[in-house]
Parts: structure tokens; C-alpha cells; sequence
């Protein structure tokens, strides 16, 4: 090899090193779909997201109220994930866009007088329940389904499932049946979608945000949404094939199922 040409190498290996900068796609080529998005922990992430050149599409239930949501820059759409044909009018207005990251974050604790007590059983209804398991574990479930085509056009093709360290099966005792029952079948179905041959060349994973002062979580929660999120923004960008069918805390650990 010539001095001249050893130079060019150098010079090129100094602009892309190992050809990552050529290779490797800007953020905003990659799309983020959040549900939930409106508000607490999903308005943060899109937030946060849009702020670093992501492009960002934020579902909420009721759009024109989402005014937070759509001063992100964020594409707003209507979806309501309790809801089928609220899930199937979503997928026909996203037809033919490419998916990069599915954010499965909307999510419903229930009445606050009926789940914060340890003895609520007195107290609980099958319709509880039912709306609970709806939400948090069915909705997840068949919007995922319904954006595989989207999410098939892109190399990335993650899927995060928001869950809570209270799924956890020894997390301890007392209180919130149906957030806790239904997020803890939210990891089930995680598993099961990690485990699809379907979903060959996904990464799929639960993500426990941790306690988070937000309307959920309470002025009580010790944790602020902001510097929370951006671990979690971080945990999801960096995510590899060891994370794939894991169960994951906002600061990167695993969590046991």
C-alpha cells in the first residue's frame, strides 16, 4: 500500500469508523410509535424522542385534547386500545409506514378507592377486572398485531411492553387486582411473542418504568418522569438480542418475572 492510500484509509476509517457512521441510520429515519401519549410517562418518552430528531406518532384516545402531545411535533392518531375497531381504523391510517419501535404504553390502574387497599376483594367487580385485562394486557396484544405490517418494512422491529415491578409474582402482597393480575399476563404475552416464529428478527421485551410522579403514579411516586425516561429512551435504543424476551427495570437491570 502506498503512503497516499494508507492516508485515505486513514482519513476515512477517522470519519466512519468501522463504517458506523455510514451504516447506522440518523434518528430521524426511525419511527416511534407510542400509545398513550397524551400524558405522564407516554408524553414524556414522545417527548423526549421528537427532541432528539425521532420521528414520533403519539396515539391518544381523544386527539384534539392532546395539545401537549401535538407540540412535540408528533403525529397524533386516534386509538383506543380497548377497542377493535378503534386498533384496525389506526392500522388503515398507517398503512404502508414503516415502524421502527412500538412503544405499547398506554395503560389503566383503576379507581383508586377500589385498588389502593390491601382488603379491596370487598370492594372488587368482575367489570374491574375485565376493563383492566382489556387495557393493560389485551391491548398491547392486538395492536402489536395490527402493526406488523409497519413494523415488518423496518431492520429495527422493537417492540417494548410497559409493565411494573408490581407483575412481579413475589413482589409482595396487598391490593390492586386488576393492574397487577393484567400486567403480569402483559408479561406472558411478551413471552409468547418472543417466543413466535412470526416474530423472527424482533426484539421484544417488558420495561418496568419504576414509580413516577404522574397522574397514575401520584404526587406520592419517587420518581420524576424526566430523567426516568430518558434511562428508559436510552435502554430501548441500545437494545441487543440478550434483552429479547427479558423483563427490564428503567436503569437497564433485570427484573425477575
Amino acid at each position: 500500500m502506498t503512503t497516499k492510500a494508507f492516508l485515505l484509509l486513514l482519513s476515512a476509517s477517522i470519519l466512519f469508523p468501522l463504517n458506523l457512521k455510514a451504516e447506522n441510520k440518523a434518528p430521524k429515519d426511525i419511527t416511534v410509535l407510542i400509545t398513550g401519549a397524551n400524558r405522564g410517562l407516554g408524553l414524556e418518552m414522545a417527548t423526549q424522542f421528537a427532541a432528539d430528531g425521532y420521528t414520533v406518532i403519539g396515539t391518544a384516545r381523544t386527539p384534539e385534547k392532546a395539545t401537549k402531545l401535538k407540540a412535540t411535533g408528533a403525529q397524533v392518531v386516534q386509538l383506543d386500545v380497548a377497542d377493535e375497531k378503534s386498533i384496525a381504523s389506526m392500522a388503515s391510517t398507517l398503512k404502508g409506514k414503516k415502524i421502527d419501535i412500538l412503544i405499547n404504553n398506554a395503560g389503566y390502574y383503576g379507581p383508586k378507592l377500589m385498588t389502593e387497599k390491601s382488603d379491596n376483594i370487598d370492594k372488587l367487580t368482575r367489570e374491574e377486572m375485565t376493563r383492566c385485562i382489556s387495557i393493560n394486557t389485551l391491548g398491547p396484544l392486538f395492536v402489536t398485531q395490527a402493526l406488523l405490517p409497519n413494523l415488518r418494512l423496518s431492520k429495527i422491529k422493537k417492540v417494548i411492553n410497559m409493565s411494573t415491578r408490581q407483575s412481579i409474582l413475589n413482589s409482595g402482597p396487598g391490593g390492586a387486582y386488576g393492574y397487577r393480575i393484567s400486567k403480569t399476563a402483559l408479561n406472558m404475552v411478551t413471552r409468547t411473542l418472543a417466543g413466535d416464529r412470526a416474530m423472527g428478527g424482533f426484539l421484544v421485551i417488558s420495561l418496568a418504568p419504576g414509580h413516577n410522579k404522574t397522574t397514575m403514579g401520584t404526587a406520592r411516586a419517587n420518581l420524576d418522569p424526566v430523567p426516568t425516561m430518558k434511562k428508559v429512551k436510552h435502554l430501548i435504543e441500545n437494545l441487543t438480542r440478550k434483552h429479547h424476551g427479558g423483563f427490564w427495570f428503567y436503569d437497564g437491570s433485570r427484573r425477575p418475572w
